[in-house]
């Protein structure tokens, strides 16, 4: 009997940062946020957002062919500026499995958040694989809302 081979559907993270081009309201980052919770979900797409002082760091998980295509469409926002893709990879398991988008806004804060600087927002974090997957490992545990006091 022939034995079954085991399909394994590859899952991606990727990983980019922007600026906004004009401030977001509290308003306007809820209803970025509901929009964006309803497509994740209908696409199977999880992951997290922070947003510091008009700069965003994303992260975006799922199948390759369908995160790519999201962040083609965040790239040609006009709400957007300075996207820099920070890491695109193959991952075993999703960091945010249960998250069709996670979020915290820590603006007036962003002195004390890891890879953070006022002025490049996270485009320090560019070709340091170690420090992406710290913030991102640091918004999983937690250790981000712990910072909202």
């Amino acid at each position: 009997m022939p034995r079954r081979r085991s399909i394994r559907t590859a899952v991606i993270h990727l990983i980019y940062s922007s600026a906004a081009t004009s401030p977001f309201t509290s308003e306007a980052l809820r209803t970025l946020l509901v929009r964006a919770r309803d497509h994740n979900t209908t696409a199977d797409v999880s992951g997290m957002l922070l947003h510091v002082d008009g700069a965003f760091l994303q992260v975006l998980e799922g199948m390759p062919q369908v995160v790519h295509a999201l962040f083609t469409r965040i790239s040609a926002d006009p709400r957007h500026a300075r996207v820099l893709l920070l890491l695109s990879q193959e991952i075993q398991a999703r960091n945010f499995p249960d998250w069709s988008m996670g979020f915290f806004d820590a603006s007036g804060r962003g002195a004390m958040l890891p890879g953070y600087r006022r002025n490049t927002g996270f485009a320090d974090l560019v070709g340091d694989t170690a420090q992406i997957t710290r913030v991102v490992a640091d918004f999983r545990s937690g250790r981000w809302r712990s910072l909202a006091v």
